[in-house]
């Protein structure tokens, strides 16, 4: 998700947060374990500062303000056993997490994603996005949906080319969740350079009151005491302590209590305000159910995914709050989902949706984590595998299986 406060970047107040301290690189979050785990190991993989100036309105000179040069992007690339693999998943997090979202310390035979896609034969290299874990924390303002988008496009270019760890991949799929899809899909609409998307806890359209009710669990992270000495710039904010557990996250009698507690205390992390300006790129904001049909009445908004030209995934959980519609209505079934969904998509995307059922929206720690896991090596298999083999098979007949006119049925994903 994204959050509030001064999220709405104004081209003079951007330029004045340059001027009074562009990179605060202070404080950056321990990104997990000193232990990468195991077949992982952590890298920091540069990128040019000019990513800073792609915002909503170009601001050509940041990267001057910055001092030119690079800004390190921190991550952790986990590979198979055996060969090296020719696909590696791109995989960033939501707000408030870093990269050990995807790579749990906490039972992580359940819980691991990474442990989960490199045992189905893929590379993972998940990362901080600028602002969390062990990325640079710069100026808050800076840090918007244009410029995360930035660094994934420059990240593609530089796991293709060798230029994360040595490792050099034919094939690249983009991994989100929540705002890290909206980064992918944003990425994919300016670029389509990646091979796939696979995108969690999001979709085109944002329930009002549930995300109002969620962003209110925000407040300045320099009053909290786990960020407390971290010379953390102003706009930088966290979740309130005990609010990790709410129904906005977490499906009730789906998760283990222990799992919150690990979450909170370990994977907490501070999240930059300029990510606010996600809002402008949703595709239609649900009000209210529409008398006497299935669907809402809506306010329409953008129309940005109808670029993306590579095939997408989608997974929401059947008690997804913010993503599913008035009444989750829209998560009643995969394809249900996928029907609603194709309105905002092509059929170049070839868009196949899942539902994972009593999943709320943090996936990977509910305890049917797996389930979800297992929709996205089925999907992964046959957008690519592990050695790119079917893409061009997979091509051929994808936008057969997308659109809006799919008969309901079992659902295609999942064990």
């Amino acid at each position: 998700m994204a959050l509030p406060g001064r999220g709405r970047l104004a081209v003079g107040g951007a330029v004045a947060a340059v001027m009074i301290g562009l990179l605060a690189p202070g404080a950056a979050a321990a990104s997990g374990r000193a232990d990468a785990g195991p077949g992982c190991r952590f890298l920091d993989v540069p990128v040019p500062a000019s990513v800073l100036e792609r915002q909503i309105v170009d601001l050509p000179g940041l990267a001057v303000l910055a001092g030119g040069g690079e800004l390190p992007i921190h991550g952790r690339l986990c590979l198979p056993d055996g060969e090296s693999p020719k696909t590696v998943m791109l995989a960033q997090h939501g707000s408030t997490y870093n990269n050990t979202y995807w790579n749990s310390a906490f039972e992580p035979d359940v819980y691991n994603f990474s442990r989960a896609m490199t045992d189905a034969g893929y590379a993972v290299f998940a990362i901080d996005r600028l602002g969390y874990g062990g990325s640079p924390r710069l100026t808050p303002e800076l840090l918007t949906l244009e410029v995360h988008a930035e660094v994934t496009h420059e990240l593609i270019g530089k796991l293709r080319a060798g230029e994360a760890g040595g490792e050099s991949f034919d094939h690249v799929i983009l991994v989100g969740h929540s705002y890290g899809t909206a980064t992918a899909w944003r990425e994919s609409a300016k670029y389509n350079d990646a091979d796939a998307i696979i995108g969690t806890g999001w979709s085109n359209s944002v329930t009002p009151v549930p995300t109002a009710r969620f962003l209110a669990t925000y407040y300045p992270a320099q009053l909290d005491p786990m960020f407390a000495g971290r010379n953390l710039p102003p706009g930088y904010l966290t979740m309130r302590p005990g609010t990790r557990g709410g129904d906005y996250f977490y499906a009730s009698g789906g998760f283990d209590p222990e799992v919150v507690d690990y979450d909170e205390n370990e994977l907490r992390d501070t999240a930059p305000d300029g990510e606010g300006t996600f809002a402008a790129r949703f595709g239609a904001i649900p009000l209210a159910p529409a008398p006497g049909s299935r669907d809402d009445i809506e306010v329409p908004l953008s129309s940005q995914t109808k670029r993306i030209t590579i095939p997408t995934f989608q997974v929401l959980g059947s008690k997804e709050l913010q993503f599913c519609g008035t009444d989750q209505n829209r998560c009643t079934s995969s394809q249900r989902l996928q029907r609603d969904e194709a309105r905002f998509f092509t059929e170049r995307a070839c868009l196949r949706s899942a539902v994972t059922p009593h999943s709320g929206h943090i996936h990977n720690f509910h305890r049917n984590a797996q389930f979800t896991y297992a929709s996205v090596r089925t999907f992964a298999d046959d957008v690519l595998g592990p050695d790119g083999g079917n893409k061009d098979s997979y091509r051929e007949h994808c936008a057969s299986i997308s659109g809006a006119d799919l008969d309901e049925g079992p659902p295609r994903f999942g064990p």
